[in-house]
């Protein structure tokens, strides 16, 4: 394939898509650096539809011998199916037929073989067949939905905010998205107008947490716009209920908004879940209940309702309630639960659910934050529940997985759910390990053997919604599976594809997989909290360029002269995040993982 025939293919035109040309372009390139490559294009044989656009990059995006993946399909697009004849199609019929390709990673091929009579080709097909193994053609015809999506993130994409996720999944599952939101957000500038089909601005009713009026004014707007829908939803806990009353007055797919108001309610979850759980408001209701009911410290205080754990507070004796109290009341919601805190490890859970039936239930360790560590003497930020690393897969042992896997899921279907995604926190009392240190790397160990309690989860939250912050992005990437699609398929109660694209990779995790997260420390006395420092993922791989190699995504949550609040007022304070993987150990990825977050480097003024 030369260059003069492929800037002969019409930009596009002869091979299909631009999105194929530049492809080609990109495929010549390489051979200008190493002489030849290798290419692989995903044909499908299948007569029908492809259930989502970009499903090639979003399932071998992260392949070991993958280098560079592009989709070269349209949303809803329809293939044939005819095999081509290999020995005498042209590049450009060759091309057209297909849904992407693959430029193979040369140097991964070569580190990847074991001895010299193993074939290269065939370690690629096996993974391929792993990785591609669902139905990603339906013979079934699809046609576009129009779905209307209550709020977005505070975060615009720069700051890692859900939003883009979302319409992004929306565009390749051809969903049309009508977005409703309070006026003068950053949905409205210019670069971001081609993500929707319509951006419906809230009238003075928009608050969080929500009016009581709030489904009769989404049903007013919904009205107002004047054209059919197919579905609703939000991705914002406090507005789940009131979308729900709304969805079922329109006559769209639903759950219940009793499910969503128990399950978002942290105290109520509590009493669901058999715990002892206590509501206040202030610092004298919550002295009084501690002295009242004799509560055994360590305490935990948080909102009632909430998210990405802001306001959470470990209280180790009763001096530090009216600091905890400070601290919630900085946050939107008020009331505020007190309950035991559970010493055990930490999960994150995530399920999808379809027609009551749990399909997928995969777990990551959540490593401990500052205050579950001994924190006399530490800055606010170490006290703070603020993630640190979340690793995958989870590392518990078989059997502790399958009872927190059954509990968790029992729990979902109680609560009334019958389809959705649910990222739930969970502890393990009474685990069979903790985190201990060995050689510097901080992980999972076995606990001394003796008389324990009997290992019990304690489903501490559960969010109706895929995971946040850019948590979701890890998932894709050592699963293969994107919750924000799959999650607005069911609110169009489009079960078939929402069925197919919740298989994961059928080896499992492809790879060990750490988010590490990046929250700012900085003394409140002598800064003001402004960031004065530029891409520090950047930075980073410029001064460690060795350390590439093994971080699949990464991103700066801030820009230089963005003020932000001191970790002690119980808000997110993310800086930055990597995601850190290891095709060979989960003691290779944390050990690249540590390197990582100590050799970040940034400042505040």
């Amino acid at each position: 394939m030369a260059r003069s025939e492929v800037l002969s293919w019409g930009h596009g035109e002869d091979v299909g898509s631009k999105d194929a040309f530049r492809f080609a372009l990109e495929c010549l390139k390489a051979t200008e650096r190493s002489g030849s490559q290798t290419v692989r294009l995903v044909i499908p044989l299948q007569e029908g539809t492809i259930i989502r656009s970009d499903i090639v990059p979003l399932r071998l995006r992260d392949a070991f011998w993958a280098d560079k993946v592009a989709s070269f399909s349209k949303p809803l697009q329809f293939f044939p199916g005819s095999a081509l004849l290999l020995d005498s199609a042209s590049f450009p019929e060759l091309f057209k037929a297909s849904a992407g390709g693959i430029l193979l990673h040369q140097t991964s091929l070569l580190e990847k073989s074991v001895s010299s009579t193993i074939n290269i080709m065939q370690q690629v097909e096996t993974d391929f067949e792993d990785k591609m193994s669902l139905s990603w053609i339906s013979s079934k015809p699809l046609c576009r939905k129009r779905l209307v999506l209550v709020g977005r993130s505070n975060q615009d994409p720069a700051g890692g905010g859900w939003t883009q996720f979302a319409c992004h999944s929306a565009q390749a599952l051809g969903i049309d998205l009508v977005i409703i939101d309070k006026a003068g957000g950053w949905l409205e500038r210019s670069e971001f107008r081609g993500w929707y089909e319509a951006l419906l601005p809230a009238g003075p009713w928009w608050s969080n947490p929500p009016v009581d009026d709030m489904a009769d004014r989404i049903i007013e707007t919904v009205k107002l716009y004047g054209k059919k829908i197919d579905g609703i939803i939000t991705f914002i806990e406090a507005f789940q209920a009131s979308v729900s009353r709304a969805a079922h007055r329109l006559g769209v797919s639903h759950q219940a908004p009793e499910s969503y108001e128990l399950a978002t309610d942290k105290h109520r979850l509590g009493l669901f879940e058999g715990r002892q759980s206590f509501r206040a408001s202030n610092t004298e209701d919550a002295l009084k209940i501690a002295a009242r009911e004799n509560l055994t410290y360590p305490l935990i205080l948080k909102p009632c309702f909430g998210l990405n754990s802001e306001g959470v507070v470990r209280v180790d004796d009763q001096d530090g309630i009216p600091a905890a109290v400070h601290t919630i009341h900085n946050t939107f919601c008020k009331e505020f639960l007190i309950e035991k805190y559970c010493e055990g490890p930490e999960v994150d859970i995530n399920l999808v659910v379809v027609d009551k039936e749990v399909l997928l239930c995969e777990v990551c360790d959540d490593f401990p934050k500052g205050a579950d560590m001994n924190n006399a003497g530490a800055s606010s930020m170490r006290k703070t529940f603020h993630e640190t690393n979340m690793v995958f897969p989870s590392a518990l042992p078989p059997h502790e997985l399958q009872k927190l896997r059954e509990s968790v899921s029992d729990t979902i279907i109680r609560l009334g759910f019958t389809n959705g995604i649910y990222h739930v926190e969970a502890r393990i009392d009474g685990a069979s390990v903790d985190y201990g240190t060995t050689d510097g790397i901080v992980d999972l160990e076995p606990v001394s053997t003796g008389t324990r309690k009997p290992v019990t989860p304690w489903v501490l939250e559960i969010n109706p919604r895929p995971p946040g912050v850019i948590a979701s992005q890890i998932n894709a990437s050592v699963y293969g599976v994107d919750y924000w699609g799959i999650a607005m398929l069911l609110a169009l109660d489009d079960k078939g594809r929402a069925r197919s694209l919740t298989r994961p990779f059928l080896s499992g995790a492809q790879h060990h997989g750490v988010l590490v997260l990046i929250s700012a420390d900085f003394e409140q006395d002598t800064c003001e909290g402004i960031f004065d420092s530029d891409d520090i993922c950047e930075e980073l791989l410029a001064r460690r360029p060795d350390l590439e190699a093994n971080i699949n995504r990464r991103g700066c949550l801030l820009k230089r002269g963005q003020k932000i609040p001191h970790p002690s007022s119980g808000k997110n304070t993310f800086v930055a995040y990597f995601n850190v993987y290891s095709n060979r150990s989960r003691r290779e990825a944390l050990k690249i993982a540590r390197e990582v977050r100590e050799q970040v480097k940034y400042t505040f003024r």
